[in-house]
């Protein structure tokens, strides 16, 4: 019977998932929140065969899952901007809905799959990370919070990424936490001696923290 545990976890997982998603159609006619709560409702079941087979490929293939999260997560942007105001705090919270549906896809594809031969590490962590800086950015000017949150989810995603293909060195693992630290430092500085700013300058410096912490945290192995 614990032979076909984790197939009977998917399948308890799907039912729920389309139960709260057919709810939410259903009362609202929305397929962006249609799709959000059941992904969410699904992955901790979907995370159960991850770690309990040896290789859970055969039930969750890491070819065709990120092809499925990709459609699904631009369907939920598309439609929160088509529906709400086209405002910069509406476009970013598209996003981040959206990194919600695809990045725990994109990483199991990359833990288990073989990514494409062009998402080469470095250039990938360094995309990902002018990306949080650019979204941090925005969440500064707009002064909107899923901005900031966008961010410490993309530059993970990209350093998770890096670590799993280039393994980097405990010194590099090191410098950069001390230089996220650092920025976050000085962003505090600067937002002592604004007005206006001195939250989304405090939350783009919390990112700035977190993200490398998050980051050097995951990526150590345990003695």
């Amino acid at each position: 019977m614990n032979r076909y545990a984790p197939e009977l976890a998917l399948i308890a997982g799907g039912i729920l998932g389309a139960g709260v998603g057919g709810f939410f159609l259903v009362s609202l006619g929305d397929p962006a929140p249609a799709i959000v709560p059941p992904v969410v409702c699904w992955y901790p079941f979907g995370a159960y065969p991850v770690r309990t087979r040896v290789s859970p490929t055969g039930v969750l293939p890491p070819q065709l899952l990120p092809v499925v999260a990709g459609g699904a997560s631009l369907v939920v942007w598309g439609e929160i901007v088509r529906q709400q105001p086209p405002t910069i705090d509406t476009v970013v919270f598209g996003w981040l809905l959206a990194l919600v549906v695809f990045l725990p896809v994109a990483g199991y594809a990359s833990s288990y799959g073989t990514p494409p031969a062009s998402l080469k590490p470095r250039a990938v962590v360094v995309v990902t990370t002018l990306g949080a800086a650019g979204l941090l950015a925005v969440g500064t000017v707009a002064a909107t919070g899923p901005a900031a949150i966008s961010a410490l989810f993309v530059f993970l995603a990209g350093w998770l990424f890096y670590v799993g293909g280039v393994q980097p060195t405990q010194r590099q693992r090191r410098n950069t936490l001390l230089g996220g630290l650092a920025v976050a430092a000085g962003l505090v500085v600067i937002a002592g001696g604004t007005t206006g700013l001195a939250e989304p300058l405090v939350a783009a410096a919390l990112v700035a923290a977190f993200g490398p912490l998050f980051g050097y945290v995951l990526t150590t192995a345990p003695r």
